[in-house]
């Protein structure tokens, strides 16, 4: 993908997910990795199957509670290399003012966490 074409800068991030189908309520789908995120969306890897274009919620977990983020699965981006069982998967996101306040928050946390030098650091994005 064209860096160009990114709106917002990608965070590299570790923390546990949990996907439900639908925006609100819905069957639980999986668990997971968030494996980095940003305002416009976010990538997981996670055991379980999506479907490209479908809707899901993603629930976060860290220290500050539960952040519900709903989305649509943009991209299937294949098998995890680490565990055959798990895909990866971008899913973009549909966020209230609220949710965006809230996951604004959960950025600046995960920014902070991030060291100047690790080659994870904003994995070559910018905002």
């Amino acid at each position: 993908m064209d860096k160009s074409r990114r709106a917002h800068a990608r965070w590299p991030s570790d923390l546990n997910v949990e996907v439900f189908s639908g925006p609100v309520g819905g069957v639980r789908i999986g668990a997971g990795i968030l494996l980095d995120l940003s305002l416009s969306g976010c990538l997981l890897r996670v055991r379980g199957t999506l479907r490209i274009g479908a809707t899901y919620r993603i629930s976060v977990k860290w220290k500050e509670g539960v952040l519900d983020l709903p989305g649509r699965m943009a991209r299937d981006a294949g098998r995890s290399g680490n565990d055959p069982t798990s895909h990866h998967y971008g899913i973009a996101f549909n966020l209230t003012g609220g949710q965006e306040k809230e996951l604004r928050t959960l950025i600046d946390q995960v920014s902070r966490t991030e060291k100047p030098g690790d080659d994870r650091f904003m994995r070559g994005y910018w905002g």
